[in-house]
């Protein structure tokens, strides 16, 4: 900030700034928290960073790139990286805003999610803006530069990022800029039934990759030639199998650990897999193992 700019500041002004060279994937540049005296007029000067917005109350003007903007209460407005910008509160209405100034190499990305596309820099907010505000004023309450709090800060940062994509989005966005590759999708439900098949269901799993059931089991399937209820099945049964092998627990005890409530549907299950009942199956492997 300029100094000269300091000067136009009142006593509702709060500001945490950071080195500006700072390099990675996101890196906090300032938090602040204003209520702007009538016609006060920021800039006109490049950022170095991306500066984001949140108008909790009254209205102003933005000039950016040829653009003149109004932002008002319950809009999120950014000034972007590399841009020059100046904006004024209104006279008789001047805004309360808080903001969050950023930069790294995932930067520009998480604007763009957000709804700041290429000549887009005001959006309205599907979410209380003083939402953003709870954020901010947390970042301030531990003002003291140490790593701890820079950490703290840092994943407040990126919980506010997140909280304006979800106050931005519309669903087609979200479908498109937003997706990853079918096989992503598939990888990652796949790694989530292996970790949680315990304690999960089929449910658990399209809600984890944010798709319908009927779509994603289908493109599952045809992506891994099983569907998604065989292989959290599959797993439960491979995982039964080391404890039935390895372990004196009882079946009930074994049941209850892959994710069945009821040992007669896990004894049924297993059945049906494996052509021999839980305890049939151990002590067929013991048999065979003293045997070798």
């Amino acid at each position: 900030m300029k100094p000269e700019d300091t000067l136009k500041r009142n006593r509702f002004y709060h500001c945490l700034e950071y080195d500006h060279d700072q390099t990675g994937e996101l890196c906090l540049i300032s938090c602040g928290l204003e209520q702007c005296d009538g016609g006060v007029c920021y800039g006109s000067d490049i950022k170095d960073y991306y500066c984001l917005h949140a108008v909790l109350s009254g209205t102003g003007v933005l000039r950016i790139n040829g653009q003149v903007l109004h932002p008002r209460a319950n809009q999120l407005f950014l000034l972007k990286e590399g841009e020059r910008a100046e904006y004024i509160a209104d006279e008789q209405d001047p805004w309360k805003y808080c903001w969050v100034g950023f930069k790294g190499d995932a930067a520009k990305k998480m604007c763009d999610y957000i709804g700041f596309t290429d000549g887009i820099y005001c959006l309205d907010s599907r979410i209380e803006v003083s939402e953003f505000y709870s954020l901010l004023y947390r970042m301030h309450e531990k003002p003291e530069m140490n790593f701890i709090n820079d950490l703290h800060r840092r994943g407040i940062l990126i919980e506010l990022l997140a909280l304006a994509m979800s106050a931005t989005q519309n669903l087609e966005r979200t479908m498109t800029s937003m997706r990853y590759s079918p096989e992503v999708y598939v990888k990652r439900a796949t790694e989530f039934i292996r970790y949680n098949y315990a304690t999960i269901t089929v449910n658990d799993v399209v809600e984890y990759v944010g798709f319908s059931r009927s779509y994603f089991s289908t493109l599952y399937k045809q992506m891994t030639g099983i569907s998604l209820q065989e292989f959290l099945m599959k797993c439960r049964i491979e995982r039964s199998k080391e404890l039935l092998v390895k372990t004196e627990l009882s079946v009930q005890d074994i049941a209850a650990q892959v994710g069945y409530d009821n040992p007669l549907n896990f004894s049924k299950a297993f059945k049906g897999n494996c052509g021999l009942s839980p305890l049939h199956f151990r002590q067929s492997e013991k048999k065979e193992r003293k045997n070798e």
